[in-house]
C-alpha cells in the first residue's frame, strides 16, 4: 500500500515528539513492506540512513492512505478516495487550553477545533494511546458507529544502545543525574522537582533541564535564565541544577541517557494529564533508565504495571523527594532497570504499529459521514470563544 505520513513538525537530525512519532511510524511501515512517504514541515531534511522517506510537498494523488494528526491536515485532505487515519495520540486541544490566550495560541485553538468535526466525519480509523483517549474521541465520532480505534501509542527504536556515554557539561563525573527530559510547559511541574531536590540537601545529585529552543522554533519557551530563577527560588546552585543548553541530536540522545540515573516527568492535574501519553518517558524504557512520574495518565499506569519507576501525587514535594532518594539507591536502580528490560520488547516501533498494519487491509470499516454537516460544524468551531468546551 502507498502510505503518506504527515506532520506539521520539523523532521531532521534534531527533532521533537510529533516529528519523532511521524518519522518512526514511517520507518516501521516502510520496513513492513509498504511504500511510504513522509511529508513534514518546511525546513525538514532527510535523516541519515533513511533518506528515501522524506518528500515535499504532500503527494496528494499518490497515496492509498494518509496517516496524520487531525490538527495537521489541510482541508483538501478530507476529500478524495484515500483512506484517512487520524492520529489522535497528541491531545493538542488540551495542551492549547493550558497556554495563555495570545493571538497565536487562540488562532491555533480555533484551527485545531475546526479540524475536529471534519476528522470525525471522514477518518476511517483513529489512532489512540489508551482508554482516556478512546473515551474522548468516542464523544466526537458518536454518529459513526463502527469507526475503529487502534491502540498505537509511542514506541521505541528496535535496539537499545548501552555502549556509548557522554559527560554532561557542568555536571561532576561522580554525581548522579536526574534528567528533566523535554520542554517545560505550563501543564508540567518542574517546580515540585526542584523543591524536592532542595529537600535532599548536599547529596551529589544534579537535576539537568534542557533549555534550548524546540526544533522549528526561534526561541526557547523556558530559557537558562528562567531555570536559574526557578533554582534560586529553592536555594539551589550549580551543579545541583544544570541547564542543558543544546538540543540533543536524535541519533545521539542515547549518549546522554546512558549518563542518567533517573528521568523525571512531573505534571499538574489537568485534562492534558488525563489524556496525555508521556512520550519523553519512553526514552527511559528504551535506555533502561528508571522513571519518576506523577500519578495520572496512561504512562503512569503502565509504569505502575511494569515497575518502571516511582509514582508520586501531583505537587507532593515530600513524596517526590522520598521517591528520588529511593530510586537513586543502588538496589532500586537494579530492580527497576531489570523490570524495564523485561518489558522493553513490546514497545518497539515494529510491535507498536501492528494494530495499524493488521487493520489497513480491512478499511474502511465504517461508512463515512457527509462532509456538508461537518463543514458547518467546523465553521462554528472556528468561531467559538476561548475556553469553550469544544476545546476539551
Amino acid at each position: 500500500m502507498r502510505i503518506a505520513i504527515l506532520t506539521d513538525d520539523r523532521v531532521g537530525s534534531v527533532m521533537a515528539g510529533s516529528a519523532i512519532r511521524a518519522f518512526e511510524m514511517a520507518k516501521a511501515l516502510d520496513a513492513a513492506g509498504h511504500a511510504v512517504r513522509l511529508a513534514a514541515a518546511p525546513g525538514s531534511h532527510t535523516v541519515e540512513g533513511d533518506e528515501h522517506l522524506l518528500v515535499e510537498p504532500t503527494p496528494w494523488r499518490w497515496p492509498n492512505a494518509v496517516v496524520s494528526p487531525a490538527w495537521s491536515l489541510p482541508p483538501r485532505a478530507f476529500f478524495g478516495r484515500h483512506l484517512l487515519i487520524a492520529d489522535g495520540v497528541t491531545p493538542l486541544l488540551a495542551e492549547l487550553a493550558e497556554l495563555p490566550n495570545t493571538a497565536d495560541v487562540v488562532h491555533r485553538r480555533r484551527t485545531a477545533a475546526a479540524r475536529l468535526p471534519l476528522a470525525a466525519a471522514r477518518a476511517d480509523a483513529i489512532l489512540v494511546a489508551g482508554p482516556a483517549q478512546v473515551e474522548w474521541w468516542s464523544r466526537h465520532v458518536r454518529r459513526r458507529f463502527g469507526t475503529p480505534f487502534l491502540k498505537v501509542p509511542f514506541g521505541i527504536p528496535e535496539d537499545p544502545k548501552f555502549d556509548e556515554r557522554d559527560q554532561i557539561p557542568d555536571v561532576p563525573g561522580d554525581w548522579a543525574v536526574v534528567l528533566w527530559w523535554g520542554g517545560v510547559w505550563p501543564w508540567l511541574d518542574l517546580d515540585t522537582l526542584l523543591a524536592a531536590r532542595a529537600r535532599l540537601g548536599a547529596v551529589p545529585v544534579s537535576v539537568v533541564v534542557p533549555t534550548a529552543p524546540r526544533p522549528g522554533t526561534g526561541a526557547a519557551h523556558f530559557s537558562a535564565a528562567d531555570l536559574d530563577t526557578a533554582a534560586q527560588k529553592h536555594g539551589l546552585v550549580p551543579p545541583q541544577v544544570v541547564a542543558l543548553d543544546r538540543w540533543v541530536p536524535y541519533h545521539r540522545r542515547h549518549r546522554v541517557l546512558n549518563r542518567v540515573s533517573l528521568i523525571a516527568v512531573l505534571h499538574r492535574s489537568s485534562d492534558e494529564a488525563t489524556l496525555s501519553f508521556r512520550t519523553r518517558a519512553l526514552d527511559g524504557v528504551w535506555a533502561g533508565v528508571p522513571l519518576l512520574l506523577t500519578e495520572g495518565g496512561e504512562v503512569a499506569r503502565l509504569a505502575r504495571k511494569h515497575g518502571w519507576g516511582g509514582l508520586v501525587p501531583p505537587g507532593d514535594v515530600d513524596a517526590t523527594a522520598a521517591a528520588m532518594q529511593l530510586l537513586l539507591g543502588e538496589r532500586e536502580q537494579l530492580r527497576v532497570r531489570n523490570a524495564i528490560a523485561a518489558s522493553r520488547d513490546e514497545w518497539r516501533w515494529s510491535k507498536v504499529v501492528e494494530p495499524l498494519l493488521d487493520t489497513l487491509p480491512t478499511l474502511p470499516a465504517a461508512r463515512r459521514s457527509s462532509l456538508a454537516g461537518a463543514l458547518i460544524d467546523s465553521a462554528r468551531a472556528f468561531l467559538v470563544p476561548p475556553g469553550s468546551e469544544v476545546w476539551r
